[in-house]
């Protein structure tokens, strides 16, 4: 497995993973109308705007073939929450690559980002529904907030975990 900084070269295969994990992780949650209607030119073009801004930073996770199999996405936290500075914006990785430590080693690059910039702490929103959260909590995330959100006129609810010291988290990603 290799991890390294996303380059522009890098959109396609991103928005291919983020089209596939959304629609395997959110199925029955979003409406299939919504997960149906994602292509990865729109994502391709999101992704690719993200890669130009300095206040994120992504990450990719390729196999032993070189595919992008897996990415993750973080940078200043987004609500301008004065308690948080930084946020995980995006972990995802094919269902076939998943539980194998892979989401641990893509957080990990863009902690020690957080840590130069002498971030204290760190926040990561998900949907309650999503039985995947459990991977915040395992790491030692605490849920400290939710609020209601609405995706394709579902009203769903999403939920805040934080590391109130971010040396937590790297303690628990650091394999």
């Amino acid at each position: 497995m290799n991890i390294r900084k996303a380059t522009e070269e890098d959109v396609t295969d991103i928005a291919h993973v983020h089209v596939e994990t959304w629609r395997s992780t959110y199925a029955g949650i979003i409406p299939d109308d919504y997960l149906n209607s994602l292509t990865i030119e729109s994502r391709a073009k999101h992704w690719r705007r993200n890669l130009k801004t300095i206040h994120s930073a992504i990450f990719v996770a390729e196999n032993a073939d070189g595919e992008i199999i897996g990415f993750a996405a973080g940078g200043t936290e987004q609500t301008r929450d004065p308690v948080y500075q930084g946020e995980i914006y995006a972990i995802y990785i094919l269902k076939e690559y998943q539980r194998q430590g892979i989401g641990k080693q893509l957080i990990k690059p863009i902690l020690d980002i957080f840590i130069t910039k002498e971030y204290k702490n760190v926040v990561i929103w998900a949907l309650e529904e999503n039985v995947h959260r459990v991977f915040y909590s395992s790491m030692g995330g605490q849920l400290i907030a939710s609020k209601p959100i609405s995706i394709y006129e579902k009203e769903l609810i999403q939920v805040a975990y934080a590391w109130e010291n971010i040396h937590d988290l790297m303690r628990a990603v650091t394999v």
